[in-house]
């Protein structure tokens, strides 16, 4: 009995070296993580409060974190189906801005050494609003910030997971370097596990960035059901919350919020 319980109590241990969620207050600091990163490691990023956000200052992490309680009021007048909507639209509202001036370099610097990276977003896929394809929108802004994902893209075929949930009859997808989850429907987890069986690309290593450590405990839930468990570093990112934004008022920010609610609302 006691050789069960210290093989279980090894298997623990082992484990726990193998997979970590560590916290990151800024782009510098994710940067140190990846000193010792090749080819072998997977690069994955979070985009929306982790590689850029809107350029209004009322969906900036600084100002919805000051105004917490403003946002959690209206945010429950969302059904929750429509609250990804609401999401996209706060997206989509204003031109995005980077969060920190050093990442485009740093994501040239790892396609450079030969470390493979993806980006892996909940953004929807398709027609969104006044956006004709939600993933052409997302990567071209990303181009014009200097991110440009399909550099260092580990598989150079775009996918569409139709072997996973659809969300207003459209799929997670896979364009560029950029996994698409589209929406919550589906788990970053359970996406990324499809994208892996899918175009067979096994890393030694795999390094996510996400502001939201439900999607890092996600993946790192998914990397377990493997018949191999890949080494995971999880880092949670929040960065975001210390951009320099512009200081607005309560009643502003309330404004733009409830604006968006009721777009939310009224789309299908």
């Amino acid at each position: 009995m006691k050789s069960f319980y210290f093989t279980i109590f090894i298997s623990l241990c082992i484990f726990s070296c193998h997979a970590q969620i560590i916290q990151v207050n800024d782009m510098k600091e994710v940067i140190d993580y990846f000193n010792k990163a090749n080819s072998k490691t997977l690069a994955i990023f979070d985009v929306d409060m982790v590689l850029v956000q809107p350029s209004d200052p009322a969906f900036q992490m600084a100002n919805i974190k000051r105004f917490g309680a403003v946002a959690k009021r209206i945010m429950k007048d969302v059904p929750t189906e429509k609250q990804m909507m609401f999401l996209s639209l706060m997206t989509i509202s204003s031109e995005p801005v980077l969060i920190d001036e050093c990442t485009p370099q740093f994501l040239n610097s790892l396609s450079q050494k030969g470390v493979p990276a993806i980006a892996l977003t909940a953004n929807l896929t398709g027609a969104f609003g006044p956006i004709k394809n939600m993933e052409t929108w997302r990567i071209q802004n990303l181009k014009l910030l200097g991110i440009d994902f399909s550099k260092s893209a580990p598989y150079p075929k775009s996918l569409i997971f139709n072997d996973l949930a659809s969300y207003r009859d459209n799929y997670s997808t896979y364009v560029d370097g950029v996994l698409f989850v589209n929406g919550t429907t589906v788990s970053k987890g359970d996406a990324f596990l499809s994208f892996l069986k899918k175009t067979n690309f096994l890393p030694e290593k795999i390094i996510f960035v996400d502001d939201r450590e439900d999607n890092l405990k996600s993946l790192e839930a998914a990397i377990q059901k493997m018949d191999h468990p890949i080494p995971y570093q999880g880092l949670h990112f929040l960065g975001a919350q210390k951009y320099p934004s512009k200081t607005i008022s309560e009643e502003e920010f309330a404004a733009r919020w409830q604006q968006l609610a009721l777009q939310a609302k009224e789309l299908d």
